[in-house]
């Protein structure tokens, strides 16, 4: 649905303790148990080498805000790329990763988002440097139209193996 296809640079491939189905399987299967997400109704359908896809099933307490109740509320469409953007982040971590928080997020509402049942996002990483990593995100209505952009940057957090002991 991306209005132009994902390129993603692999050279986080070659320190990544894990990677091919069977990894993005439990990615997807660990995301989709976690409370957070699963409170609003998202869902990972998948997330690797930097790209991530999640659905939201649209239920009327989705809906409204603005006094506009046919059309998903914005809240729920940031909501949506915040856990977006980190899956395909989470999904470029290398063995030393032990964390991330999300540092900015910018929505840009494009069109009303309209849907009678269900809404997708997609999302890459840009770069990844420094201990900041740089996405962006899509989020269409169920007929492939583009209602909202987003991009953010998170902050991984490392395993400190060299910190010296007290004393």
């Amino acid at each position: 649905m991306l209005s132009s296809p994902i390129v993603t640079d692999d050279a986080h491939k070659k320190n990544s303790p894990e990677t091919g189905d069977a990894a993005a399987r439990r990615r997807r299967v660990a995301w989709n148990e976690i409370d957070f997400f699963r409170w609003p109704g998202l869902r990972l359908i998948e997330a690797g080498n930097g790209v991530a896809r999640v659905e939201l099933d649209v239920e009327d307490h989705h809906r409204g805000g603005g006094g506009s109740p046919r059309h998903v509320n914005g809240g729920i469409v940031s909501y949506m790329f915040d856990g977006l953007l980190g899956a395909a982040v989470e999904s470029t971590w290398d063995e030393g990763v032990i964390g991330q928080v999300t540092i900015t997020l910018n929505v840009q509402f494009v069109d009303a988002i309209e849907a009678e049942n269900r809404i997708e996002g997609v999302a890459r990483v840009l770069r990844r440097g420094g201990g900041l990593v740089f996405g962006e995100g899509q989020v269409f209505d169920e007929r492939g139209k583009l209602g909202a952009t987003c991009t953010g940057v998170y902050k991984l957090f490392r395993n400190r193996h060299d910190t010296p002991a007290p004393g």
